[in-house]
């Protein structure tokens, strides 16, 4: 393998072949690291890839050693192509609220791709299968993409083709029964009991505030009935505070359906497997008659001296996005709803406060002012004396004295 070095102003202007490349990508990360000799390496804002492959994206730092004890190398970070898609947003248009797609596969990855203004560096593969879907609000692109892929039981797909990166939408591959398990190295999870109680919270307070229950039976089945108890009941929150009735309904179900599974499986993968983001592969267990099939949901490569091995981490993804649909309480990022004279655009909270609530401050400042002051009052209670000694009190402060008398008096009290 060599990686090439292009330039967006002068095209390829070198081939590497001496190199370490590290690159991840998926769920998270979606950085490469490049390192090669000084005198080769490329510089900040230029691209690398591997032609005909998946394997490239932009670099955005460089680091080096100075010095007599410097190795003469660089180390370049960057963002993959997955990684410079996750760093755009899917916005709807003004006055929408939701961006949605519908039509063939090849002209919806295009308008998709021009709307993120990314058309000089990607291309759409031609498809006329049809896809449809509705973003979450504020998606980022990568992510967006691979959720309107999964919807549609496909995957993402990008190869470096034609001067641009080419991004597809392919079926997804099950590589449940055509991959030896012995070309898997794993750590398989079995799970008995998962989530299977959902309290889902929705708009409202206290007593008003939407709630619906869903519950999972042992074979994952979703519904409202629930058939586990006891010990085997496992119920988390579903927080989404700006939903409704209707809307707690269809997203409930699905986020309890997303809790429900069999187990999870690390894998890493020998030389002779390549498989994408996306893509079902199994562990089988033989000595204990157990098999684990899990979803591809970020793949590391790395590629030294010209020899590419892999690694996959598969099972329920993770994500940064953030997104209006809610979370399962400690899963990640909350709905939030704004109250009177507050609203929230794109990440701004906004505050206008009327007369009618003015006043209302007024009033209760002139409430805790009063209140202070029959404090302060009542800190001294009722004064008396007894003559000659004489006290007065004027609010806070008490004042004693002796009344009038004689010389000889005074000696009589004070001897």
């Amino acid at each position: 393998m060599v990686i090439v070095v292009n330039d967006s102003a002068l095209g390829d202007v070198r081939e590497l072949s001496d190199f370490e490349l590290d690159l991840a990508f998926g769920s998270d990360e979606n950085a490469l690291s490049l390192e090669c000799d000084a005198a080769y390496a490329p510089e900040e804002g230029q691209f690398v890839f591997i032609d005909g492959t998946e394997y490239g994206g932009v670099v955005d730092q460089t680091s080096y050693e100075a010095g007599r004890e410097a190795s003469g190398s660089i180390l370049c970070k960057g963002r993959t192509w997955h990684g410079i898609l996750a760093g755009k947003r899917l916005l709807p248009d003004s006055g929408s609220g939701y961006l949605s797609v519908s039509g063939k596969a090849g002209d919806a990855l295009a308008a998709l791709i021009e709307r993120m203004g990314l058309s000089e560096l990607f291309s759409a593969a031609s498809d006329d299968t049809s896809v449809s879907y509705t973003f979450d609000r504020f998606v980022d692109g990568y992510s967006g993409l691979k959720a309107m892929a999964k919807a549609n039981g496909r995957k993402v797909a990008m190869r470096r083709k034609g001067g641009k990166v080419e991004i597809s939408l392919p079926p997804v591959v099950d590589y449940a029964n055509k991959v030896d398990s012995d070309l898997l190295d794993f750590t398989l999870t079995s799970v008995h009991r998962c989530v299977n109680h959902l309290v889902c919270a929705g708009t409202g307070e206290l007593e008003n505030r939407a709630v619906i229950h869903f519950y999972a039976d042992a074979a994952g089945n979703v519904s409202h009935t629930q058939s586990l108890f006891g010990v085997d009941e496992i119920s988390a929150l579903y927080d989404y505070s700006n939903a409704d009735a209707d809307k707690l309904e269809e997203e409930g179900k699905k986020k309890l359906k997303e809790y429900q599974t069999k187990g999870s499986v690390e894998v890493e993968a020998h030389d002779d497997i390549d498989v994408d983001v996306g893509d079902v592969i199994s562990a089988r267990d033989n000595a204990h008659g157990r098999t684990v099939t899990a979803t591809v949901a970020k793949k590391i490569v790395k590629v030294s001296r010209g020899v590419a091995t892999y690694s996959y981490e598969v099972g329920s993804e993770t994500t940064t996005k953030t997104s209006s649909s809610g979370n399962a309480e400690g899963n990640g990022g909350h709905a939030y709803l704004a109250g009177k004279g507050l609203t929230l655009e794109g990440y701004t909270f906004n505050a206008d406060v009327d007369a009618e609530s003015l006043a209302a401050v007024e009033a209760k400042a002139d409430k805790a002012a009063k209140a202070a002051g029959d404090l302060a009052k009542d800190s001294v209670g009722e004064v008396a004396a007894a003559y000659p000694v004489t006290a007065a009190r004027d609010g806070r402060r008490v004042t004693v004295g002796v009344a009038c008398c004689t010389q000889a008096d005074a000696n009589s009290w004070f001897s």
